[in-house]
Formats: structure tokens, sequence, C-alpha cells
């Protein structure tokens, strides 16, 4: 662990009116002797645009929060955490990828406190419509548009290499998601190496050349990533309190929507202007494949970062090794833990297996 979070934590205190025994028994373990007013925090949290946390807690009548939260939205966990890098927000979502890429620019100024379990559904590489291209290895040469610092790519420079390929032997063009399929529906690159929006892309004509999920599943079984803080926000045990809250109610709210598929389709549907159908199709297929869930840092998340790093490095995408464990954190588990336990105690429904699940 970075010397900034060696140490122990002084008074972390959950500041909440106890929902259960595990939160003050989890309290007294970390050796809290008081509460805290979390009416005087503020949170300023990263979220994707159309569904993100903020639509998902409102969604789910989660979002009575003791604290304040303020939003500001980004269209990718890259841009999420250099904003919590940079101190403009404290938490936000990142992947493994993005962890490594920007903690390897610097000394990273944020922490990954809790981790992701999330679907690879949608994560690949697409060739336009009418294209000869047929296999990996017939990219050399060619223009790929490439969404930077994201699980893009690592699972791009996967594939090259499964053909013997690099960086090198192809022209990366840097995007966004929206505007890396539009390029490739446009004939301005050849390929795209994208997220989210894969579907959107094979609706319109383009063809999947390579999926990139077999890449991204791994020591979790699923893509790994990770809600990331400001570190000096560690340092007040209000705040610390109120991130660990803020991350236990994310995860009530992922179960809320698992059990409540339509609501949250129409929701997202409405918000992005997609078809009803097509959002909830879209939901269901990534549940299926992992249900997405966030809690307590994984021992095996840190591990697949390292694994990130090291394939960057060898690569020469690094110049110099990454730690992963230097910007991890372990410090909120008892209180995200004590947090999901009290809330799944008060919405038992929401955490049951539904139906559509096991067909």
């Amino acid at each position: 662990m970075s010397s900034h979070v060696k140490g122990q934590f002084a008074a972390l205190a959950i500041g909440l009116v106890a929902a259960s025994a595990a939160v003050a028994a989890s309290t007294t373990a970390y050796g809290a002797t008081g509460r805290y007013d979390l009416s005087k925090v503020t949170l300023k949290v990263a979220v994707y645009p159309a569904q993100g946390d903020d639509v998902l807690l409102k969604a789910s009548g989660l979002d009575n929060t003791p604290y304040k939260v303020t939003y500001a939205v980004f269209p990718s966990g890259a841009l999420q955490t250099q904003a919590v890098n940079q101190g403009t927000t404290d938490l936000g979502r990142g992947s493994g990828v993005s962890n490594v890429l920007i903690a390897a620019s610097g000394k990273p100024n944020f922490l990954a406190v809790g981790t992701l379990k999330l679907t690879t559904y949608q994560q690949s590489t697409l060739v336009g419509k009418g294209s000869s291209i047929s296999s990996i290895g017939q990219l050399k040469g060619k223009k790929i548009a490439l969404v930077r610092t994201t699980t893009s790519e690592y699972f791009l420079l996967k594939q090259l290499q499964s053909a013997g390929l690099t960086f090198k032997d192809v022209t990366i063009v840097p995007v966004d998601p929206a505007t890396g399929l539009s390029a490739l529906l446009s004939g301005s690159v050849d390929a795209y190496a994208g997220f989210g929006n894969i579907n959107q892309g094979v609706a319109q004509g383009a063809k999947v050349l390579a999926d990139g999920g077999p890449y991204l599943r791994g020591r979790l079984g699923a893509l790994e990533g990770s809600y990331n803080a400001y570190a000096a926000d560690l340092k007040d045990s209000a705040k610390s309190a109120a991130i660990a809250d803020f991350i236990a109610r994310v995860n009530t709210a992922l179960a809320w929507a698992r059990s409540h598929p339509t609501q949250w389709a129409k929701v997202v549907a409405a918000n992005s202007q997609q078809p009803y159908d097509t959002v909830l199709a879209n939901f269901q297929a990534g549940e299926k494949q992992v249900k997405t869930w966030v809690g307590p840092t994984q021992p095996e998340a840190i591990s697949n970062e390292q694994d990130y790093a090291n394939a960057f490095l060898s690569a020469g995408t690094l110049t110099s090794a990454v730690n992963a464990a230097g910007y991890y954190s372990t410090k909120l588990n008892p209180l995200i833990a004590a947090r999901e336990a009290a809330f799944q105690k008060k919405h038992p429904s929401w955490f049951t297996t539904p139906s559509w699940l096991k067909k």
C-alpha cells in the first residue's frame, strides 16, 4: 500500500442511525468513539450519462441519503477516475484498465475502495458494413477507432497479439464511444474497438469482428472495475462513512433493477432515447452473463489489475512498472459490508433471484 494510505483510520464511524447490529459492530471494531453529522457532508460523484448512479438511486427510491450528493456526468470510467484523481469529484467508477493507465501517468491521488463485477457484454471490435476484413490479422495497416484508457485498449491489445500484431502495426484513432461508432459507420476508420454501443452498431450494419469479453473475464470471472475515491477524503471519517454508504446504496439499487427490469428499462430508454425493447434486452442479456455487483475490495481485483499492468508493460504501452496494490485500499471494507447487510435486510425481496434470470 502506498505511503499516503498507510496506518490506521482514526474514528471511522458510520454516522448513520444503525439499521442493524452488524452496523454497530463494524463501527465498534474500528474503534469509533462517536457519531458524525453526515448532514454536513457533501459527496461529489462522477456518473455515466442516461443510466448513472444518480438515475439508478432515484429510480429505486434510494436517493434519500443523509448527506448531500452532487453529480458530474462523464462518458467513461477513465474520465470519471481522472476527475477523482484531480480532486474535482470525490467518487466515481473506473475500469481496472483505466486505473492502471492513470496510475502510470504519475503518483495517483485516487484510491480504489470497492470492487465492481460487470458483464463483458458489448465489448467488441467492429468492422463496417460491407468490409472485407474477416480476421484480426487483416487489421494490419488499418485505422482503428479506439476509446483510450478503457477496457477497449486492453482487449484490442490482446486481440492484436493473438494474430501476431502490436499497436505499431495499426493506426490508432483516439475517440470517445459516440464518435467511435460514428467514425466506423461513416467509413473514416476500418474498425472500432468499443463498448456499450456494439449492438447499436450491428443494428446499423456493422459486423462483430472479435469479442473482447474472453480477454476481460479475468480472476473474478467478470469485467472488473472499482469505485475510486479521492485519497485525501479518506482522512475524513464522516466523508468515508458517506462513501461506504453510497457504494452500499448502489449495490442495493442494482438488486432493485434486477427485480424490476421493466421499470428500469423504461427509465433508461427515456433518458437515452433508445427503444425500450432494445434497452430491456441488453440489460437482461448482460445480467444473465454476470449479475452486476459492487462491494468491498476483493483481493482478486488487485491481482487482476496487476495482470493488466504487466501486460501493458510487456507490450511497451507502459515504460515503467505499476504496483496495483499501491492505489488500492481495504479500509472501507467493513463499513461497506455492514451497510450492504443492512440494506439487504431492509429489502430482502430485491436480492432474490428473479424468475427471468432463472430461465
